[in-house]
């Protein structure tokens, strides 16, 4: 069990309100032009915390199947709770519990800057399908981290 994130960095209350903010409908219009995953099937949350932006994701995109993961288990617990419909799991984004080539996209909100790039990139790459998207949302203005993994090719 960890719960290191929710007991001394921020507390359930604090992400979750903030994130529904961030993720309001009000918004919904600027996000979809940006991600273009219409044509999508499967989704994972990395770093889902309490499930506000997977709730988003689930009216935005209706007929997408999302998943959520998280290593906070007080977190997981709350996204369960909150929506039910959705599938959240304890784990960690370096070794993620998923067969390779499992998801259309992976998107995560301020996560990135938390982990190593390889290891973060590399299982993204790994779960991905082939064509698959990996959208990185970050609230830090100026970070730019590079992994050996990701070509700007690609």
């Amino acid at each position: 069990m960890n719960t290191i994130w929710s007991t001394y960095v921020q507390s359930i209350g604090t992400l979750y309100d903030s994130r529904v903010l961030r993720f309001s409908d009000m918004f919904k219009n600027k996000y979809t032009n940006v991600f273009r995953i219409d044509d999508k099937t499967k989704l994972l949350e990395i770093g889902c915390g309490p499930g506000a932006l997977a709730e988003s994701l689930v009216r935005w995109y209706p007929w997408v199947e999302i998943h959520g993961i998280d290593r906070d288990s007080n977190f997981i617990e709350f996204a369960r709770k909150t929506a039910p419909h959705i599938e959240f799991t304890e784990g960690d984004a370096t070794e993620l519990p998923y067969k390779s080539n499992t998801f259309d996209v992976t998107i995560s909100n301020t996560v990135a800057e938390h982990i190593e790039p390889a290891k973060f990139y590399g299982e993204q790459y790994r779960v991905l399908n082939e064509n698959g998207v990996c959208i990185v949302l970050s609230a830090r203005k100026g970070i730019n981290i590079s992994a050996q993994c990701i070509r700007e090719e690609t």
